[in-house]
């Protein structure tokens, strides 16, 4: 999987639809984030997922000349994301 997203996320960097401060890495938290958990109905359910996934790919395209382009703080590394999926339950 980490191969095929590093694929995906290379070619829209070289092709510059995707904003350089984004990895491969951010993919899994970012569909996890997107992962609603609200007691609604699902037709009420599959319109805020779409709601929110065309916000997120709305500030995932490159960002036009004089937009602000910097993200709050590092994104995660594939070995943070191991530790964070191995780590035992508590």
């Amino acid at each position: 999987m980490r191969a095929a997203l590093d694929d995906l996320v290379d070619g829209a960097h070289r092709a510059g639809v995707l904003r350089a401060d984004f990895s491969s890495a951010d993919i899994p938290l970012l569909l996890e984030h997107l992962t609603p958990r609200i007691p609604v109905t699902s037709e009420r359910a599959t319109a805020l997922h779409l709601r929110y996934l065309d916000l997120v790919l709305a500030g995932l395209r490159t960002p036009e000349p004089g937009q602000p382009v910097g993200l709050h703080g590092p994104g995660p590394r594939w070995a943070e994301l191991r530790e964070l999926w191995n780590a035992p339950d508590r």
